[in-house]
């Protein structure tokens, strides 16, 4: 899945509420707390009567005290808190998501526990209800394997479709010994990749096929991800 190109050294705006992956600035604070040019989650906090910066751990648990968001990186203009030291926005603390799959999320921002493999499968679901939206789950920028930011899919997407099918002497992993085809001129449809698979496996000993969707213009941010795999044949 193409990723768009990390936030760092770009203006980037915060509101309070909003929890970021930035790599923190060089202030006497932040050395301190030997935090200084990592990249770590930070929360700017509304309990405060001014918005403080909350840097948090796994769990999105308090690091520490809260800080000064000049502390940690961020400036204040006409328009608002703003850093040029964020890689990443949207993220939180998500152990049971997986970056391979699909979420339904209603109007409050609650994830539906259920995942799909496929964006068109997620789709179809969140039609069938009012106030649920899809999105998928994408890797934080330079946090650990548990945080998450997600990606909301316009439910009237466009999908279209790249085959692939390929054969090789042996069915785990993948061999030296093998033959390709991706040339969609000759895969136009699910039939010819079945076939193609097919043929595979009786010249190589196995053979694989399958139709991975592809989601496109989906953000400005993120024009292109992935909509999941379709093994349509293996033997």
């Amino acid at each position: 899945m193409s990723r768009s190109p990390s936030l760092f050294g770009k203006k980037t705006y915060v509101q309070p509420g909003d929890t970021v992956a930035m790599r923190l600035g060089f202030s006497e604070v932040a050395m301190h707390m030997r935090v200084a040019d990592k990249v770590m989650p930070v929360r700017i906090t509304t309990e405060q009567p001014h918005p403080m910066a909350q840097i948090l751990g796994d769990f999105e648990s308090p690091f520490s005290f809260p800080i000064h968001t000049g502390e940690a990186g961020f400036y204040t203009d006409a328009d608002g808190i703003y850093s040029n030291r964020i890689v990443d926005v949207g993220v939180r603390w998500a152990p049971t998501s997986s970056p391979t799959r699909f979420y339904l999320f209603n109007d409050e921002g609650v994830r539906y526990l259920t995942p799909f493999r496929l964006f068109e499968e997620a789709r179809d679901t969140a039609l069938l209800e009012d106030g649920v939206g899809v999105r998928r789950a994408l890797q934080a920028r330079g946090l650990g394997p548990c945080w998450f930011r997600y990606v909301t899919i316009p439910l009237d997407a466009a999908v279209t479709y790249r085959y692939q099918a390929w054969g090789q002497s042996h069915k785990v992993g993948w061999s030296s010994q093998s033959e390709k085809i991706t040339d969609s001129k000759i895969l136009t449809d699910d039939a010819t990749v079945i076939q193609c698979a097919q043929e595979f496996s009786r010249g190589w000993g196995y053979g694989f096929g399958v139709k991975d969707a592809i989601l496109l213009d989906v953000t400005e941010e993120e024009p292109f991800i992935t909509g999941g795999r379709q093994i349509l044949w293996e033997g």
